[in-house]
């Protein structure tokens, strides 16, 4: 058996330029990944066109896990393909050769678990949020992505000699397009369409995940290794775009393209090199979150329909460029396993960490505004007209958002508001009002996040009552997460304070141990580059 798996090593060695027991870890585990980003989207666009799930094991419930619980096998399979290869990997235990890259997987997987523990004890404690921005989605958003990368260290950890041939370079492109992916599902709402945040949130989220992914691709693949990712990226959510929309018929996700970025961080490159990876992170995260975003935003406004008001543009540019210029730092810190370069300092990383995260908690505060409406239906069925006289009459003036939004019914409705007259609009359609819809008018502006109710059908399980739809209704703008999620409710702080306290742990151990990874193979990236000519600072290192 062992003598025809290494028949079988040597012959996708030969093919890849990469031992076969990384080929299996990371073959397989961009296979399950991509099964666990499928239920992901389709899960999202479930709850954005029904609501609460009617039980607790979906399809797309069913293919997150076990898309997620495979990278454990896969992690298992990996050591024993490596320990019969007799890999040069630094963990030995018992006989075994343990990757750093397979144990990475097995920690980000097992804290997985733990995570969806705390998830059903906080819908326990809280309400069943169909929010993706619940501390335990986005923790389980966050081992996604850290599984992603541990999967382009599993590439690293291989150390290719003289260096992976033409389908291993492409290998090493989709696993960087894998952790885009997995950066870029934290805007979920924003790419259905139903944001509860702050739109001052997505371009500090497009920097922050454009920095860090495409400065460590451009670092570890070279010239157009950027632009090679994005058109992958590209690729995977536009398949993933229309699998769930016209396969499942579910209401499509929109998604970034980050071209603009990439271009810029190709940019960068060129004119400052690669080898002073800080003085690179600095210029890239700079480009990326001033050029990049506006390039980037170009297509998030006349493709998503996302809009932020002028007035916002002066702050959303300097949280963008700090939020890229910690992304692009703690990519470029990520890149110390890769070869020809100087590490990024330790203090920098803690700086660029705190940065970014500063960046990150800006938009997150709403506030409840003063604004009434008087909302006015045309009589006819199951869909109407809808008028909105506002008080006062200019509250709509500088918004990042003021529309009509219909959801839960079977799919999904957004419906624009025209001037006719002051403080008075007109939808530009007829927008639902009868059945499971639950139909808001949207008013987000600076911090915040407001909604007044068209309809909501009744809710018997949460003994919530119905707003039916009526000639004429005067109403109070409230807090948006007040009307589109009315399962949420108060529970006891002490449970909240042990499940962040846990969820802090977690990820605490997770970098710990990331850290400690790419510490080690740093150590074994100099060793490899000892003594070797490395050639032009720009050329990057195929590892």
């Amino acid at each position: 058996m062992k003598a025809r798996w290494l028949r079988a090593s040597a012959r996708l060695e030969a093919a890849t330029g990469y031992p076969g027991w990384a080929l299996v870890g990371v073959v397989g585990g961009l296979v399950v990944m991509g099964v666990a980003m499928v239920g992901l989207y389709w899960d999202l666009a479930w709850h954005v066109d029904f609501g609460r799930d009617t039980e607790t094991f979906t399809w797309p419930h069913v293919l997150v896990v076990v898309g997620q619980l495979a990278l454990v096998g896969v992690a298992i399979v990996t050591v024993a393909c490596a320990t019969a290869e007799d890999a040069p990997v630094r963990l030995r235990l018992w006989g075994l050769r343990i990757p750093w890259s397979a144990l990475l997987l097995v920690a980000f997987r097992l804290g997985g678990s733990v995570v969806f523990a705390l998830d059903d004890l906080w819908h326990r404690a809280y309400g069943l949020d169909v929010t993706l921005w619940s501390p335990t989605h986005l923790m389980l958003l966050a081992g996604g992505a850290l599984s992603s990368v541990a999967i382009w260290l599993m590439l690293v950890e291989a150390r290719p000699s003289p260096g992976p041939k033409a389908w291993g370079r492409a290998i090493q492109v989709v696993a960087w397009a894998s952790v885009l992916v997995g950066l870029s599902t934290a805007q979920g709402e924003f790419d259905f369409g139903v944001p509860l945040a702050r739109t001052l949130a997505l371009p500090v989220l497009l920097a922050a995940g454009a920095g860090l992914v495409l400065v460590a691709a451009r670092v570890a693949l070279g010239p157009g290794g950027a632009l090679r990712v994005v058109a992958v990226f590209v690729v995977l959510r536009v398949a993933v775009a229309l699998l769930v929309g016209l396969g499942l018929g579910h209401s499509a996700p929109s998604l970034p393209l980050y071209l603009a970025p990439a271009a810029v961080v190709e940019l960068a490159a060129l004119m400052v090199g690669t080898r002073q990876r800080l003085r690179f992170a600095v210029w890239a995260g700079v480009a990326v979150g001033t050029v990049g975003l506006v390039g980037e935003w170009a297509w998030a406004s006349t493709v998503n329909g996302h809009h932020l008001a002028a007035a916002g543009w002066p702050l959303a540019l300097a949280l963008a460029v700090a939020a890229g210029v910690g992304g692009s730092v703690l990519g470029a810190g990520l890149a110390l396993v890769v070869p020809g370069g100087t590490p990024v300092r330790p203090a920098a990383l803690v700086g660029a960490g705190l940065a970014l995260a500063a960046a990150l908690a800006v938009p997150l505060p709403s506030q409840v505004g003063d604004v009434d409406a008087v909302l006015g239906l045309e009589p006819g069925g199951d869909r109407r007209r809808l008028t909105v006289e506002l008080t006062p009459p200019d509250a709509a003036e500088g918004a990042d958002i003021f529309d009509v939004v219909a959801v839960q019914g079977g799919g999904r409705v957004v419906t624009g508001l025209q001037p006719d007259g002051p403080g008075r609009f007109v939808s530009t359609g007829a927008v639902p009002v009868s059945g499971s819809w639950k139909t808001v008018v949207r008013l987000h502006r600076a911090d915040q996040v407001l909604a007044a109710p068209v309809h909501l059908p009744a809710d018997p399980t949460i003994e919530a009552p119905a707003v039916p739809a009526v000639p004429q209704r005067r109403a109070p703008f409230v807090d948006a997460g007040d009307l589109l999620l009315r399962e949420v409710h108060d529970g006891p702080p002490a449970t909240g304070r042990v499940i962040l306290g846990v969820l802090a742990l977690v990820l605490a151990v997770w970098l710990v141990l990331l850290v400690r990874a790419a510490r080690g193979l740093g150590v074994a990236a100099s060793d490899v580059a000892s003594g070797a000519d490395q050639g032009s600072a720009d050329q990057g290192s195929m590892v």
